[in-house]
């Protein structure tokens, strides 16, 4: 992960030497495509490994994906207002093998960017994901959890992010603070989203 943040830092201030800045008053449809490192917070399986005694799986990041659309009104030379449509993969992972859990999104989010310099930007904003659908490999004991019915049809989260362009071409980085619990039993479960998603976009001013 720290690895993952070095080399993007490292790519904007290397890059961070020419391009246009968005007029103000333009609005800009931007296609994007990335990669999503998700995980629950707080979630841990156990498994028996011998009798009387359980292994104790907490949850890590795994990989998923996003695909969308965002459109950007600049609002001011140095304030950009976006709103997005993105489909993205997102769950968790654990050491236990077959105890992943896919959830497919569909993310709106809605971004205040604020630019420093023409290339980069930092970003803050909003968030509603709808469910559409999940893979859960097993069962968490007397509470299964099969079927997308367990889990809560929205998910609210804080995005908070940077942003770097290049003749176009947007580099985005950011983490997807969960507001929401995942699981539709508040009793049992608490877990909550943990996203942190790396996109590439292009602008397309209209």
């Amino acid at each position: 992960m720290k690895k993952i943040l070095v080399a993007f830092l490292f790519l904007t201030a290397v890059l961070t030497v020419s391009a246009q800045a968005p007029v103000a008053g333009s609005f800009s449809l931007i296609p994007k495509v990335g990669v999503v490192l998700s995980k629950f917070s707080d979630h841990t399986i156990y498994s028996s490994v011998d009798v009387g005694k359980d292994s104790e799986n907490k949850a890590k990041f795994g990989p998923g994906f996003s695909v969308g659309v965002e459109g950007e009104y600049m609002a001011h030379p140095n304030i950009g207002v976006s709103l997005g449509l993105m489909y993205a993969h997102e769950g968790t992972d654990h050491d236990l093998k077959g105890a992943e859990v896919g959830l497919d999104y569909l993310n709106v989010p809605l971004m205040a960017n604020f630019y420093v310099t023409p290339q980069l930007a930092f970003r803050v904003g909003a968030q509603a994901g709808f469910l559409m659908g999940d893979n859960v490999g097993i069962a968490y004991g007397d509470h299964g959890v099969t079927e997308a019915s367990s889990f809560n049809s929205v998910d609210f989260s804080i995005p908070i992010g940077v942003q770097f362009e290049y003749q176009r071409l947007m580099l985005g980085m950011r983490y997807n603070w969960g507001l929401t619990r995942v699981f539709k039993d508040s009793d049992y479960f608490k877990e909550k989203s943990q996203v942190i998603q790396i996109d590439l976009g292009y602008r397309l001013t209209l």
